[in-house]
């Protein structure tokens, strides 16, 4: 036995399922057509760069990175414009300092500030010092510190005074 069934024995849709379409001109199905294909690319849009986010959480960002020039600034790449440069002060001494002109300002994290009655100078190891030679070693305390250099050791008058 066979049982056949035709369209005219099934019950008609709802009027919401049933599009009408016979009334439509050749702008209505462009339209129509346009908002299917819209919908239909914005969803798989959506979907890739869902699936891209998910298994690659930097990608976007990197990409967008990757597409900017690089920003060289003479100053953060190390590079001099020497043409333009403005002279270094040169030091003028009545008389060359000898190491008792110096005296301890502060110690601070390895480096050091010496006074002499006419300057101020910053110092860590390894830097020489005119009257001092070179600085051996800078050492702090709750009371100054001392600077050892390779012609005399400078200690802080509230530790020499202890």
């Amino acid at each position: 036995m066979t049982l056949a069934v035709s369209d005219d024995d099934l019950p008609p849709a709802p009027a919401f399922w049933r599009p009408r379409t016979e009334n439509w001109s050749g702008a209505d199905w462009v339209v129509g057509t346009l908002s299917v294909i819209l919908a239909m690319g914005s969803l798989g849009f959506f979907t890739v760069s869902y699936v891209i986010s998910v298994r690659s959480p930097g990608y976007f960002q990197e990409a967008a990175l990757a597409s900017m020039p690089p920003k060289l600034d003479p100053t953060l790449t190390g590079s001099v414009d020497t043409a333009g440069a403005m002279p270094a002060q040169t030091v003028v001494r009545v008389r060359q300092p000898v190491p008792s002109d110096y005296q301890i300002v502060m110690v601070f994290e390895g480096e050091a500030l010496l006074a002499t009655r006419d300057e101020l100078v910053r110092v860590r190891v390894g830097t020489v010092v005119p009257g001092l030679g070179e600085i051996l070693s800078i050492e702090g305390t709750s009371t100054g510190g001392t600077v050892k250099a390779a012609e005399a050791t400078l200690t802080s008058a509230a530790t020499a005074s202890k």
